[in-house]
């Protein structure tokens, strides 16, 4: 990302100029490549005055072969580890930028507000309902439906921020902060679904619930699947 940024910076045309540049460049693989280069040359050097400190300092025989050999497989484990890396992150960009499955068309409350999500479950429900328990059947698959869409697009999220880690950037640390964020959205979710549940009147209480619970579960999904299309 901080290699975009710089590059549309100097490029002075902003977002146009930075769109143009990722159809043609992969910069997040020139990033990557650059951070594991940086590393290897490091352990290069590193290793380097190692050896010379050890070509120095150790007498000759079996001893300063077997270091010498150590520090070797050593600096060998490291070029492995850095390529294995950079081509686990080259093959796992593609699969992640997939596309994501359409959501169920039967599940679609509409834009605005929170409150006006859930009552239009509620309502679409009634209409379709000739009973209480089959509204609250109802209400509960649409619960449903909305939960396995907000686990599918959270596990694509979480893969995705698994990928970033592995390169070993900035970024590490990325599955953990969306793993609390989804932890802290799930308990905002049931207290505020079951504030609603209380506060409901006319004994639509678990109605009510199930709603919410659906209709939150979806805007979240929908917020991911915003967040990984970018």
């Amino acid at each position: 990302m901080k290699l975009t940024m710089i590059i549309a910076a100097a490029a002075g045309g902003g977002d146009s100029v930075l769109g143009e540049l990722t159809d043609w460049i992969h910069l997040e693989a020139i990033q990557a490549l650059i951070h594991h280069a940086t590393a290897v040359i490091t352990a290069i050097f590193l290793f380097g005055v190692t050896a010379r400190l050890i070509a120095y300092l150790i007498p000759d025989g079996h001893a300063k072969k077997t270091v010498m050999i150590i520090d070797d497989v050593i600096l060998l484990a490291v070029f492995a580890l850095a390529g294995w890396r950079l081509i686990n992150y080259m093959w796992m960009r593609p699969h992640l930028e997939a596309p994501l499955e359409e959501p169920a068309a039967s599940f679609q409350p509409p834009q605005g507000d929170v409150s006006g999500g859930a009552d239009a479950l509620l309502a679409q429900c009634r209409a379709q309902a000739a009973t209480d328990q089959d509204v609250h059947r109802c209400l509960k698959e649409k619960n449903a439906q909305a939960q396995r869409e907000l686990e599918q697009t959270a596990a694509r999220m979480t893969a995705d921020m698994r990928a970033l880690d592995r390169v070993g950037s900035a970024k590490v640390g990325a599955a953990k902060g969306f793993e609390m964020a989804q932890q802290a959205f799930l308990l905002y979710r049931e207290a505020e679904c079951r504030w609603r549940g209380v506060a409901a009147q006319n004994g639509a209480g678990d109605d009510t619930y199930q709603a919410c619970m659906a209709d939150l579960a979806h805007r979240r999904a929908a917020q991911i699947a915003a967040l990984l299309a970018k």
